[in-house]
């Protein structure tokens, strides 16, 4: 099996935290949790995680997406991602969907649409009170909660909290900025096709109108060898049509792909500015 340069290069950026993503993934005594299915496949699961003590707790949710080019992961693989929204006061939503090539588009979103719904009704019967939502993800995550958000024809009616922000971390949001072999080929997986004109349905940015007005924070490594950084630039662009919408662009110096799961351990300067936007919303 060949194995590409830009494999090797973010996996080699990733080992100095991977002992801490499995410290933070353990089980803690201050977190209750939930498992949510919504279907009868194994993967139609998500996972609900929140402070254990009433008076710790936001009243905004976030809908956490994982990535892995739409054909791997899953949410326990991310607890460690629960952990920091949690320590923020935040309930959170792990997403589950069905993967490619088994699956594809719309199946991924059409999940992450009815695991966020089952979630919200785990949510009411627990008695844990919010009413809002931050959605966002990593990697094809930060793609499948920007159509949550921006596709209008996915608000279903039992969800009728608004959206407090959408946050993207090494997203692949503008697919004509997707100009790497292999994340072409994830893309072509994911929607059973090869030919970019059928893409379009899931390309994020068509979704976009001159009147957005959910705040976006977006976070990408300058380096990404895999998401090429006009994505976000592109995306930008195009939100700064919209008058009344507010939004950050954060790039990470040196930063490549999957190597970006560190804000969620480290001290760094980007999980900062990632806080600050949480807790403003």
């Amino acid at each position: 099996m060949q194995i590409h340069p830009w494999f090797l290069e973010d996996r080699i950026s990733l080992v100095p935290v991977l002992g801490k993503l499995v410290v933070r993934s353990l089980q803690r005594m201050d977190v209750k949790e939930a498992a949510v299915p919504f279907g009868a496949h194994p993967q139609q699961k998500a996972l609900l995680f929140w402070p254990a003590r009433v008076q710790d707790r936001r009243r905004a949710l976030v809908y956490f997406i994982h990535g892995g080019g739409w054909q791997s992961g899953n949410p326990q693989l991310f607890r460690f991602i629960a952990n920091f929204f949690v320590d923020l006061g935040f309930p959170v939503l792990l997403a589950g969907y069905r993967l490619a090539p088994e699956a594809i588009y719309p199946t991924q979103v059409d999940d992450c649409q009815a695991g966020l719904s089952a979630g919200l009704r785990v949510l009411s019967r627990q008695s844990i009170g919010v009413d809002k939502i931050i959605l966002g993800g990593q990697s094809a995550g930060a793609e499948l909660s920007a159509l949550l958000v921006y596709d209008r024809s996915r608000r279903l009616p039992e969800n009728r909290l608004p959206y407090a922000g959408y946050f993207s971390i090494s997203g692949p949001i503008s697919f004509e900025d997707c100009r790497q072999p292999d994340l072409r080929k994830m893309i072509a997986g994911y929607m059973g096709s090869d030919a970019s004109a059928d893409w379009a349905p899931a390309n994020p940015i068509n979704y976009l109108r001159n009147n957005e007005t959910v705040p976006v924070m977006l976070i990408h490594g300058d380096q990404d060898p895999l998401v090429d950084v006009e994505n976000v630039y592109t995306f930008l662009k195009a939100l700064l049509r919209s008058p009344s919408c507010p939004v950050e662009l954060r790039l990470v110096p040196g930063g490549h792909h999957a190597d970006l799961a560190a804000l969620f351990v480290n001290d760094l300067p980007v999980r900062k500015h990632f806080e600050s936007w949480l807790l403003s919303r």
